[in-house]
């Protein structure tokens, strides 16, 4: 890879928040290799959500969306919050975000996220390890239901499994 490539990659990838040259390094022993090997992409994709309440009788405004980044030791890393005004909300993010941990994939690296859905009196809303794609348009559809006393019902959390073809051999990457 020619050095006019990796300074391109770095300033993309520099625009879109703090660069921490150890965090991608890390990845791979040195930056020549790992970008040879697979490259780091510097495109965004898009999550777009609707959130209603009442079954879907009424937009959820007023509702908090908090999006984070996944990073090592299984943190995360609060990259946006919005407030939700109508439906649906699009939101553009980096596929392989500069504060996230970098999942090595078969054409390139990645970060994951989560999101969390909060509005005063209803139960949160919690969606784990969303993985975007390059100009593609990540589809969500939630419902904020209300806190009875009668139920034993908390938090809804989901939990996206990695796509198949990042599990080699039986694990994750």
């Amino acid at each position: 890879m020619k050095q006019f490539e990796i300074n391109n990659l770095y300033n993309r990838i520099k625009t879109y928040g703090i660069y921490n040259k150890y965090k991608y390094n890390k990845a791979e022993s040195s930056l020549d290799i790992f970008i040879s090997e697979v490259p780091v992409n510097n495109e965004v994709g898009f999550i777009e959500l609707s959130v209603t309440k009442n079954l879907g009788k009424e937009i959820g405004i007023g509702a908090v969306l908090k999006i984070y980044v996944n990073t090592e030791l299984k943190n995360q890393e609060l990259v946006e919050t919005i407030t939700i005004t109508h439906n649906p909300t699009k939101i553009e993010l980096p596929v392989a975000h500069p504060l996230g941990d970098l999942i090595k994939g078969p054409e390139y690296y990645f970060t994951t996220y989560n999101i969390t859905i909060e509005n005063e009196g209803y139960y949160k809303i919690t969606t784990l390890n969303i993985r975007l794609f390059p100009k593609i348009t990540s589809k969500f559809q939630y419902n904020l239901n209300e806190i009875t006393t009668d139920t034993l019902e908390q938090e809804i959390i989901i939990d996206i499994p990695p796509h198949p073809r990042d599990i080699i051999n039986g694990q994750k990457n």
